[in-house]
């Protein structure tokens, strides 16, 4: 990730400036994108708080490309920013697609800093801001400066000097283009850190942003302990980032892609100030358990992640060695591709208090006597107001107690507008398949090779007529070949076995891969931030081993596409 992320800041700083700040609107009109293009921040005294609208595009996004544009903002006013959320919406509605149809595949807001020892992914020349992934986690520091009314007021300070870097993954899972606008909505302070720590009352705190993470496959494993969790099963070793500063944690959420069931925080100290194993991780004192909270069926993209309670605070020394572990179901599924990354924010401001643990602001560091931990809930799912409201209410542990676990999460935002579809009658949808049409019972053609094109895969496309749709047939001892003939349109694809017959719609949970085959992504490598760059793979063949029998494949990148093939005698 980190060289992809390098990669990507040469690309972003030879990309045009495109972005005006503007009227900040929950419910865009027609003309907004035109009408506030011309809109600049106006200069406010120092404290004035404004909400704006940061409008990227139009885009027009190729049919099913998944691949990251970008573009430089320069602010024309100092200010912080305590409130941020990306969105992306049609051109044609200003409304947000499904799920299903388009999404922000990842956005991250990068601002240059040179010899900014907490980042990761630019060499030490840039500060993450703030980013997200498909559970559209929203950063709101104003819910962790509402926590403590005589603390300070809590933001990420943009310099109206420095570079704004915006890379954003538009992921269309159509086979039409779709034209759309990035909205990044931003709640802003003006002026600059010595003029707002001048004026009277609460002081101004700019915290610093660090991102870490990991990219990697979890293999199915029918009869293993039903859970992939990378602090045990990874062979690389632990996902760490060692801290470089003083200071305290004020917020920490974890980041998986579908499938992903749960982010552990741990601190574990410097080599030389270890901190305690609390028995509650992997070996370290837990931060925070950051859970997958689905909106109705398990494993599904219609999710989002936990994040820590804004009362919430952890101490942090340099050379604390913070580790995460993801954890990913692979009993009945396998994962490609998939991340456990882990954004936090420092305040250097506050000095670190005692231990290692976390803590709820205004509550005992630990817990009263004969609280047991494996039964106290989380704190409340706080009611959203508007933009954003503080936490209402204490959580009560299920044992009648009152003290709130720090460890366990809170989600972080209402959820979207847009209601993707599901499937399972366990889940109160529809089934997930369809009845199997006659001539997808019997054998097609034979043939040693597949392309896949126009979205097709030619021969054995499920939507194909006669012998074209029926199973290919492979004899057993061969392999068939997959040939990606829309790499040259900048297309990705994957072949990836899915349980048979897997030819119901693609919906938010559905189709999930069965881990018996998968080809990788197929394409050129173009894409600046792509880990295939340099790397481009076409095609991709069948294990010669495969047992006699039927098999159903999907594409990862489009799931609507499906086709099948049969191993024979």
């Amino acid at each position: 990730m980190r060289r992809l992320l390098a990669r990507a800041a040469v690309a972003a700083v030879a990309g045009s400036i495109a972005v005006a700040s503007l009227a900040y609107s929950n419910d865009p009109g027609p003309l907004d994108p035109v009408t506030q293009r011309g809109d600049r921040y106006v200069p406010e005294p120092p404290g004035t708080k404004s909400n704006y609208d940061f409008w990227f595009g139009p885009y027009t996004v190729p049919p099913g490309h998944d691949l990251n544009r970008f573009d430089v903002d320069v602010p024309l006013e100092n200010g912080m920013a305590t409130w941020i959320e990306p969105h992306v919406v049609l051109a044609s509605t200003l409304k947000e697609p499904p799920h299903q149809v388009l999404h922000i595949h990842h956005s991250h807001w990068f601002a240059l800093d040179p010899g900014n020892k907490e980042d990761n992914y630019y060499g030490h020349n840039a500060e993450w801001i703030f980013g997200n992934g498909d559970e559209e986690t929203r950063a709101d520091f104003e819910l962790r400066s509402a926590a403590d009314s005589h603390g300070p007021i809590y933001g990420e300070y943009i310099s109206a000097s420095n570079p704004q870097i915006m890379i954003y993954m538009l992921h269309n899972k159509t086979a039409t283009p779709q034209e759309v606008y990035i909205t990044l909505k931003v709640h802003f302070i003006h002026g600059t850190m010595q003029e707002l720590n001048a004026l009277p009352g609460r002081p101004y705190h700019d915290v610093r942003g660090t991102l870490f993470g990991r990219t990697y496959d979890v293999k199915r494993k029918a009869h293993g302990r039903g859970v992939y969790e990378s602090a045990k099963d990874d062979k690389r070793g632990p996902i760490q980032w060692t801290s470089t500063v003083n200071g305290t944690i004020i917020g920490t959420g974890g980041h998986l892609h579908p499938g992903g069931e749960r982010v552990v925080v741990e601190n574990y100290g410097s080599k030389e100030n270890p901190c305690p194993d609390d028995g509650r991780g992997y070996g370290g004192t837990t931060l925070l358990a950051s859970d997958a909270v689905f909106r109705n069926a398990p494993l599904s993209e219609d999710f989002q992640m936990e994040v820590t309670d804004p009362r919430w605070r952890a101490p942090i020394h340099k050379g604390d060695r913070i580790r995460i572990s993801g954890t990913y179901e692979n009993k009945k599924h396998a994962w490609y591709e998939v991340m456990t990354h882990e954004g936090t924010y420092i305040d250097p401001k506050q000095p670190p208090g005692p231990g290692c643990a976390p803590h709820i602001l205004g509550e005992s560091r630990h817990p009263p006597p004969g609280v047991n931990l494996d039964k106290v809930t989380g704190p409340p799912s706080f009611h959203f107001s508007g933009d954003s409201a503080p936490p209402t209410g204490r959580a009560l542990p299920r044992d009648g107690g009152t003290w709130i676990d720090p460890v366990e999460g809170v989600v972080n935002r209402n959820w979207a507008e847009e209601h993707d579809q599901f499937c399972g009658t366990e889940w109160g949808g529809d089934p997930c398949e369809r009845p199997l049409p006659k001539r997808q019972e019997g054998g097609g053609m034979s043939s040693p090779q597949v392309q896949i094109a126009d979205f097709l895969y030619w021969p054995g496309d499920r939507t194909l007529s006669g012998a074209n749709g029926a199973p290919v047939q492979v004899k057993h001892g061969t392999s068939l070949t997959f040939v990606n003939e829309d790499a040259a349109l900048g297309i990705r694809h994957t072949v990836t076995t899915c349980p048979w017959p897997c030819n119901g719609p693609y919906v938010a949970n559905y189709p999930l891969a069965d881990g018996v085959w998968d080809s990788g992504i197929l394409s050129l490598g173009l894409d600046p931030v792509d880990e295939q760059i340099g790397a481009a793979k076409l095609s991709a063949s069948t294990p010669t081993n495969l047992p006699v029998g039927k098999y159903a494949y999907f594409c990862r990148i489009h799931p609507w596409m499906r086709g099948s093939f049969q191993v024979t005698r």
